[in-house]
């Protein structure tokens, strides 16, 4: 049979028959645990109250959207619904009121069941052992937090237990609930003198005597709630009330003084910053103008250089013209006088040697001049090339300092705006989103500032690397020619921190012969030696020089003191020792060879070693050469 038609006519004849199974019982709305169902709806296993079913049949019954048969069988559920009666006469029972509870002044000292119980008895038999939900919602008028059923030796009984919640609005509706019994007159009172054993439910506020009976009442009540008077419950509310001020108050005047704090910290960081930039710019002004002194001096040298090659270009070009113009007065003179051809003829050709002479010196000015051009040039493009990488090293430096100065201000600033109260106007969320965008485009530029760091870093590492192996390597090379490691040459090889036992000599010599003042300064010297290179020893002071700190011989010392005995000579050149062996290389406190300056007593750039070791090595050539010839 065809369900899908929407014809009244079809659908009246379903809605008969389902109608009349509804009527005489054999399909159910009520289920045996006493809740509304749906009896056509079987995938929605859904409980209804009576008005809440009707309006459920009501609106599958109207649906364009359903089958035929489907409406016809709600539209039947509906009308059966509307036609039923009255669920039973304790609806009625249970229906509150209109009453206004009070609480009587001489209550607030009487304890009552807390949370707030009801104690319902005697229920007609429509409720025996329904569930809590269907109890509940037949209590509904009263706002019941729970229903427990109350059971004897695991039966259901008449009795109920209504809870009503801890707060006022529970106890206002527990009272309602007894009010509303009292005013039937189906009160505790009358239930303990068996006056009302009808079939009418009593009901009243569970309180201390209920609490402590015997049987399933007080057993359940003693279960589920405990004993409390109206002013132990205001007492205890303005204590937690108390508490919670207090515990506000301290949060709040911690958060003023952690508001004060950040405030201050953040003024304070706000000067720094302040000065840090006041300096930088005098910094950068006077790198700028040091840029602009060597760059003039630069173009003042270049000048002056381009001016003497011009200057002698037109000094040989008058005397060129000297000559020219002597040799057409000796034409001149040859024409005229035939005795003095020989005379003139030698001066021709010794005019023709001193120009030929002039040519080749113009020629070599000129590859001078060509060679000037090519040194200054390089030497210009060296200098642009190392100003560059200055420059370049001081904006990055600048822009990491700055980026990190600005993360700083940004991280104070928002720490500030989110400890300040947020109103809905001021926009204070969008600023702090804002400043936390901000920051975190800043941190991601201080990390790219950061990674190019590494990256010169890493090249001047590489670079240093190579430069200390092309020293090494000068070191032992130089160290293997004679006369490189003494005094009496410009550039050679010293050990630095070595001490020489000459400075102890002419103190022993005071004290003991020629031979045993030998013998013991060579012991004193390797005894000292020993000292400077014990690493437990450390004779420095920490002092602050210009703001900074720096690391000082201690004079108290008391082997330097002792050391004094031995005279001025080896007390100076024991310091001098460590201080180089300090400055040099703090690592390490053993003697090793350094190319040295003995000229201006410094330590030796690689140029000058390099120019030196080229001198020797040509000088060995000659020498070679020499021999051979």
């Amino acid at each position: 049979m065809d369900y899908t038609s929407d014809g009244d006519a079809e659908v009246e004849a379903y809605g008969a028959s389902t109608f009349e199974l509804l009527v005489s019982g054999s399909l159910k709305v009520m289920s045996d645990e006493g809740v509304y169902q749906c009896p056509f709806c079987s995938d929605e296993e859904q409980e209804y109250s009576l008005d809440d079913l009707l309006q459920h049949a009501l609106e599958v019954g109207t649906a364009f959207d359903q089958q035929a048969k489907e409406k016809a069988d709600h539209r039947a559920l509906a009308k059966h619904l509307k036609n039923k009666p009255a669920e039973s006469s304790v609806d009625s029972l249970l229906q509150p009121m209109l009453t206004d509870p009070q609480i009587p002044q001489n209550s607030r000292d009487e304890q009552f069941a807390w949370p707030w119980m009801g104690i319902l008895v005697n229920m007609p038999n429509e409720f025996f052992g329904k569930s809590a939900n269907r109890l509940k919602e037949h209590l509904s008028s009263f706002h019941p937090v729970k229903v427990h059923p109350v059971y004897s030796r695991g039966s259901p009984t008449r009795d109920a237990i209504v809870e009503f919640g801890k707060d006022w609005n529970g106890f206002r509706n527990a009272r309602a609930f007894e009010s509303h019994f009292t005013m039937k007159g189906y009160i505790k009172k009358c239930w303990k003198e068996m006056k009302c054993r009808g079939t009418e439910p009593v009901g009243w506020m569970a309180r201390a005597d209920d609490h402590s009976s015997q049987g399933a009442i007080g057993e359940l009540l003693r279960k589920n709630c405990d004993l409390k008077s109206l002013n132990d419950i205001v007492n205890d509310g303005t204590n937690r009330t108390d508490k919670l001020m207090v515990n506000l108050a301290c949060q709040v005047k911690e958060k003023e003084m952690h508001l004060e704090k950040l405030e201050s910290e953040y003024n304070k960081s706000s000067t720094t910053l302040d000065e840090l930039m006041q300096k930088k710019e005098q910094l950068l002004q006077s790198y700028t103008q040091e840029i602009l002194k060597m760059r003039q001096l630069s173009q003042q040298n270049t000048h002056r250089v381009v001016e003497e090659n011009r200057k002698l270009q037109s000094d040989l070009k008058g005397m060129m013209d000297e000559l020219d113009r002597r040799n057409k007065q000796i034409e001149e003179l040859s024409a005229q006088s035939e005795c003095n051809i020989r005379e003139l003829e030698l001066e021709k050709q010794m005019n023709a040697s001193k120009a030929n002479n002039l040519r080749l010196a113009a020629l070599e000015q000129q590859k001078a001049s060509e060679n000037v051009n090519k040194i200054m040039e390089r030497q210009k493009r060296e200098k642009e090339a190392v100003l560059e990488n200055i420059m370049r090293l001081s904006i990055q430096s600048e822009k990491k300092h700055n980026l990190e100065l600005d993360i700083k201000h940004l991280m104070r600033q928002l720490q500030v705006m989110e400890l300040k109260p947020e109103d809905e106007d001021s926009g204070l969320g969008k600023k702090i989103d804002e400043l936390k965008e901000e920051l975190s485009e800043k941190i991601t530029e201080l990390n790219d500032a950061e990674s190019f760091n590494q990256t010169l870093i890493a090249r001047e590492s590489k670079n240093s690397d190579e430069l200390r192996e092309a020293r090494e390597v000068l070191i032992d090379a130089l160290q293997g020619l004679i006369g490189t490691t003494n005094s009496q040459t410009h550039i050679g090889i010293r050990r630095i921190g070595e001490l020489d036992s000459k400075v102890f000599l002419k103190t022993c010599k005071r004290k003991l012969s020629s031979q045993d003042a030998k013998a013991e300064s060579i012991i004193l010297c390797s005894k000292w030696q020993s000292e400077i290179s014990n690493p437990e020893w450390n004779p420095f002071r920490v002092t602050m020089v210009d703001g900074h700190e720096v690391e000082v011989i201690r004079e108290d010392d008391k082997k330097l003191h002792e050391l004094k005995e031995y005279g001025e000579e080896a007390y100076a050149a024991v310091t001098k020792a460590l201080t180089e062996l300090k400055d040099v290389n703090g690592r390490r406190r053993d003697p090793f060879p350094e190319l040295w300056n003995y000229k201006e007593d410094r330590k030796a750039h690689m140029t000058e070693a390099v120019r030196y070791a080229m001198k020797l090595w040509n000088e060995s050539k000659v020498k070679k050469a020499k021999r051979r010839s």
